[in-house]
């Protein structure tokens, strides 16, 4: 327990040093603008910063993401609660309650409240991560090639199971991903797969490129063609009045603050809830635990607290399998591990051995960032929400040329720029199919683990590795039961909407 309280103090003093605070800091200015713009998010931000932050070390690459990616959910709030936009989904149970407070004339206190509950739950984030980092490690120990196939397969069924309107569109979209991984040459087998003679696929297709078509162009695209303010929609800016009053709220929510705290760490460690779940999750135990919910819809303080707090703290919590068996707690973590691969960081039992304190310093990195943002929200709010209405045709070029310098830093090749276009194309698509595309980025990243692990595990091991290790058999059984609840909820789809038609022959 010393050396992880060692670490997590060498982490917390590297954010610090001068140059990696500074990119912290335009990380953080950079991730308030991200929340700001409704339909931006924190993986379009990390999608468009990659490029800048793989030419840096490891710890400013680190604190320069994650300052961005740390803040978004806590400046989305100010759309959401003012003009009633969320500016990400994870903002969208804020607005049910944030926006009546902002219509009765308590937009600050509503405000306030989210900021601090933001903190809040980071810090209680973190102090579970520290307790459970211990018993993570032990098992971690035991860890090997097979262990980290079948949680890698694991993290990537997950994944496509919970995301989207259909599982099966999630599953296809996530196969897709694991296809693209093997573009390029593969070292197993002395040859090129995929390549069709075009040097620029033998050595694999970046994420850089595919990230920011996938996710950002789409909704640039979308933001140009309405031909219109970000937010079309009037509302009182409201001055910084009942700041003080939000405080005071987060404290005597302080209980329900640090469960939803609790409950968005563990959101965020299981791969593929992400925010918006942590979010309704967090909501919904904060209306189920109150003694009165009447108020709850209509202007409760206790409804901005609760899920603040949740999506705050699974960012920290998100952080964990991501660094220690090298599956994405969610989308944006899936663009963050690419960029820890980048910079010459390997997602695994070193990052909780050798590299821990860069570990701690990523989680601290989430913590500073909210704790910061918070006090410069309270002091710009009334100056940031006019972003909301700049024009489309003014910053969606802006944008636009920025994602193509980006894109184009993944490898210094024209190809790049083919693959934004092509990806671009693929993503504006499925939005508008309402096919997901977080399972195809998680598909593409856990594809070479899987692949590589896969290998090297038949080669050890044999097929006696299903039944001879005990966490392979753990994450067999966890697998088994994601198939079974798909089947089991298709099948009771099928019979509820049998039923009437039953009852109308008879």
């Amino acid at each position: 327990m010393l050396d992880v309280l060692s670490a997590s103090a060498d982490g917390f003093l590297l954010l610090f040093h001068w140059r990696t605070f500074l990119f912290m800091m335009l990380g953080i200015s950079l991730g308030m603008i991200f929340g700001l713009i409704p339909g931006l998010s924190g993986l379009t931000g990390m999608s468009l910063l990659l490029p800048i932050a793989i030419t840096q070390p490891p710890e400013i690459a680190i604190a320069f993401l994650l300052g961005m990616y740390a803040v978004t959910t806590q400046t989305d709030a100010i759309p959401a609660v003012l003009i009633g936009v969320p500016g990400t989904s994870a903002a969208q149970a804020t607005y049910l309650d944030g926006y009546p407070m902002a219509k009765r004339g308590e937009a600050g206190r509503a405000l306030s409240a989210s900021y601090f509950a933001s903190v809040w739950g980071t810090l209680v984030s973190v102090f579970v991560i520290i307790l459970f980092l211990p018993v993570l490690r032990g098992v971690i120990d035991n860890f090997a090639s097979p262990e980290f196939f079948m949680t890698s397969l694991f993290g990537l069924m997950l994944a496509a199971s919970l995301v989207g309107t259909s599982v099966t569109r999630g599953l296809i979209v996530a196969f897709l991903g694991l296809l693209l991984s093997t573009i390029g040459y593969a070292e197993f087998a002395s040859q090129d797969r995929f390549t069709m003679d075009v040097p620029y696929l033998e050595a694999g297709i970046p994420i850089v490129p595919i990230a920011l078509g996938l996710f950002a162009l789409p909704e640039v695209i979308d933001m140009l063609l309405s031909r219109r303010s970000i937010s079309d929609k009037a509302g009182k800016l409201g001055p910084t009045a009942g700041a003080l009053e939000g405080f005071k709220d987060t404290i005597r929510s302080r209980w329900l603050t640090f469960r939803s705290g609790i409950i968005g760490c563990v959101a965020g460690m299981i791969p593929g809830l992400g925010g918006t779940v942590a979010e309704w999750l967090s909501y919904g135990h904060a209306v189920q635990s109150a003694k009165d919910s009447s108020m709850f819809g209509r202007g409760d303080v206790r409804g901005v607290i609760a899920p603040e707090a949740g999506t705050a703290a699974q960012k920290p919590g998100a952080i964990v399998p991501t660094v220690a068996l090298g599956i994405p707690g969610n989308a944006s973590m899936a663009v963050m591990m690419g960029a820890l691969l980048i910079v010459g960081l390997r997602p695994g039992p070193p990052m909780l051995f050798e590299d821990l304190h860069i570990t701690f310093q990523m989680t601290w990195t989430v913590v500073i960032a909210n704790l910061i943002v918070a006090f410069l929200c309270l002091w710009l709010q009334r100056y940031l929400i006019k972003i909301c209405f700049v024009r489309a045709e003014i910053i969606a070029p802006a944008i636009f040329c920025f994602m193509i310098v980006g894109a184009s830093m993944a490898s210094n090749s024209m190809g790049d720029i083919i693959l934004f276009g092509v990806f671009g194309v693929v993503g504006y698509i499925f939005k508008h199919a309402d096919w997901p595309r977080v399972p195809l980025i998680i598909g593409f990243v856990l594809g070479g683990l899987l692949e590589n692990n896969f290998w090297i595990t038949i080669r050890r091991y044999d097929l006696a590795f299903m039944w001879e290790r005990p966490i392979v058999i753990v994450m067999e059984v966890l697998i088994i039961a994601i198939i079974a609840s798909i089947v089991i909820s298709r099948l009771r789809r099928q019979k509820t909407t049998v039923k009437p038609a039953e009852s109308f022959e008879d």
